[in-house]
């Protein structure tokens, strides 16, 4: 068998690996858009394969650096399923059809019709793809083995992450053999807001282990509600000023809304008005709201409760052109939170935008910002910052916290891999890191004692 990495080897996007077993049948871990500097479209309109020849493609979640090339694989010549847990087909959907809508409005931009190469699509794909890509969807529950044919068994072990996210299990027989690879996909921290610790996987031969902060460690040691309610305090309640925070639409975005509906029910936000102004945020959202018996204890005891999770009396859905004016026009104390998380385009832009020169308001930056993104720019302390080609001067307070990370710190991916070791583990391979985290991690498993790691390159394939 062979094992081939065609993305998220010393990056942390485009995130594609290939098992090649000895019979020649093909399967495909993951196919997400690479993000990384160059043309979009040119990085991924081709592959280094030929899709018609993959078998089965297996998706660990939803997020487009996972999931968003399905439909130029299917585009180029794949025809077989797409195997996922029923929340990822659900949030697929979304981000699926909000990529075609980001990919036009990105060719309107450079200007409509024009091709950078003659041979070269100004989309990789539209919402036709998108439609033969959620019809290809297949949904499997966790911790149930599945037979793919008479020498191929895979299982789903939940990941944490976001909902549905899922670790995969590859049981394939070889040789009179069984071998046991384990994928994790993204894995989320354990104790996370909504979404459940991720399971390890057991017995394994090989780990492919991602390893996004594989070189450092969270900041924040609080609860979620109480780090939250210090900015909520200090700038809403203490002084009638207004919070501003970019979160992911998904996952970030739902797990601060819970964190919200829980202060509201503790009596901590009297006359802080919450808006939320994302489309697909809202949209996720109500994905979770159909999944809730996905989530964590703590999210199902307190929707059960309260009847719900995610909607309060103070908090506002924006919708409508009427609710843009409610928020336009408010006055008093009020939190908003919209997306994209590194404030690099949506409605999250505009509202930065608005209150960059408002000493009273604080951009709350939860969560990772990519350098050269204006999350990242804001980060940096600059006293003013360029949106959309004209410099805005920066008024407001900038803060960040990491209390609602989706991904493990360095801690957390030595348990997990901790409880994933074996005496049968035969190699682990580090992916999903930039090459400074991923290369000190690394050498941190050496100091823990676990010396059987490699980090692959990209195009860089083992036999196994």
């Amino acid at each position: 068998m062979n094992i081939s990495f065609w993305g998220a080897a010393r990056q942390v996007t485009g995130s594609m690996h290939l098992l090649t077993f000895d019979s020649g049948y093909k399967l495909l871990i993951d196919c997400g858009l690479h993000y990384e500097r160059g043309d979009a479209i040119e990085l991924n309109d081709s592959f280094p394969f030929d899709p018609s020849s993959i078998d089965l493609v297996l998706l660990t979640h939803a997020h487009i650096d996972h999931s968003g090339n399905i439909p130029t694989l299917i585009k180029r010549g794949y025809s077989g399923q797409v195997l996922c847990t029923e929340p990822t087909a659900a949030l697929v959907e979304n981000l699926l059809r909000d990529s075609v809508n980001v990919q036009m409005a990105e060719s309107k931009a450079r200007g409509k019709g024009v091709k950078k190469k003659s041979n070269q699509p100004s989309v990789l794909y539209g919402q036709a793809n998108v439609n033969t890509a959620i019809d290809r969807l297949v949904c499997l529950p966790f911790n149930e083995k599945f037979k793919i044919n008479d020498y191929l068994n895979i299982t789903f072990y939940p990941a944490g992450h976001i909902l549905g996210a899922a670790s995969i299990l590859v049981e394939a027989i070889e040789d009179n053999t069984i071998k046991r690879i384990g994928f994790t996909g993204d894995l989320g921290k354990s104790n996370s807001k909504i979404v459940v610790n991720p399971q390890p996987m057991p017995n394994l031969d090989y780990l492919i282990c991602e390893s996004t902060y594989g070189n450092r460690l969270h900041s924040c040691t609080i609860a979620a509600e109480d780090e939250l309610y210090r900015y909520v305090k200090k700038n809403c309640i203490d002084s009638p000023g207004r919070l501003v925070i970019p979160a992911f639409s998904v996952g970030r975005t739902q797990a601060i809304l819970f964190t919200l509906n829980q202060l509201y029910v503790e009596g901590k936000l009297d006359g802080v008005k919450v808006f939320t102004d994302s489309p697909l945020g809202i949209a996720s959202t109500q994905v979770h709201e159909k999944y809730q018996m996905y989530m964590n204890d703590e999210s199902i005891e307190f929707a059960e409760t309260h009847n719900g999770l995610f909607d309060f009396p103070n908090l506002l859905v924006i919708q409508s052109e009427s609710d843009q004016k409610s928020l336009t026009y408010h006055t008093g104390p009020s939190i908003i939170v919209s997306s994209a998380g590194m404030v690099e385009g949506g409605r999250i832009q505009q509202h930065v935008r608005n209150n960059l020169q408002n000493p009273l308001c604080t951009i709350l930056i939860a969560g990772y910002c990519a350098e050269g993104t204006l999350g990242h720019r804001l980060l940096l302390g600059q006293s003013s910052v360029k949106i959309k080609n004209k410099e805005h001067a920066v008024y407001a307070r900038i803060a960040s916290t990491d209390v609602f990370s989706a991904h493990p710190d360095r801690d957390g991916l030595y348990q997990y891999i901790s409880a994933s070791d074996s005496n049968q583990l035969k190699q682990i391979f580090l992916v999903h890191g930039e090459s400074e985290g991923i290369d000190a991690f690394q050498k941190h498993l050496v100091t823990k004692g676990i010396s059987k790691v490699m980090v692959p390159s990209k195009g860089d394939s083992f036999l196994i």
